[in-house]
């Protein structure tokens, strides 16, 4: 086997490997700064404040815009469930329901059939 072929294989063995071990470790996902988003990214409605306060600490509203098309409420249950029990985020059950509530207004289907129309 010629040496660049080796080098190649090599590079594809490292960056599976990498990617394997940020799956195995739920910390390894990126994490936004505090205060790296900005509050007039997210959609008006109640519960907007409480998903800025607990949501946007680990990651952007874009992240939660992207799924906003397929945002049904089941899958927001399943996303706030995933944030909770996969990456610990500190959310009492009140505070869940109120971030589902809001999701599934803000940026379920309808909203973004309403924010197309718009456009």
């Amino acid at each position: 086997m010629s040496a660049p072929r080796i080098t190649a294989l090599l590079g594809v063995a490292l960056l599976i490997g990498a990617g394997m071990s940020a799956l195995a470790d739920p910390v390894a996902e990126p994490v936004a700064e505090p205060g790296a988003v900005a509050e007039d990214e997210a959609r008006a409605g109640e519960g907007r404040e409480i998903f800025i306060a607990r949501c946007t600490s680990c990651h952007s509203v874009d992240y939660v815009a992207m799924h906003a098309r397929f945002g049904t409420r089941a899958l927001w249950e399943m996303e706030v469930a995933k944030m909770r029990n996969a990456f610990k985020a500190p959310l009492s059950d009140d505070e869940a329901r109120q971030i589902v509530d809001y999701l599934a207004r803000a940026y379920g289907p309808a909203a973004a059939r309403s924010a197309n129309d718009r456009q």
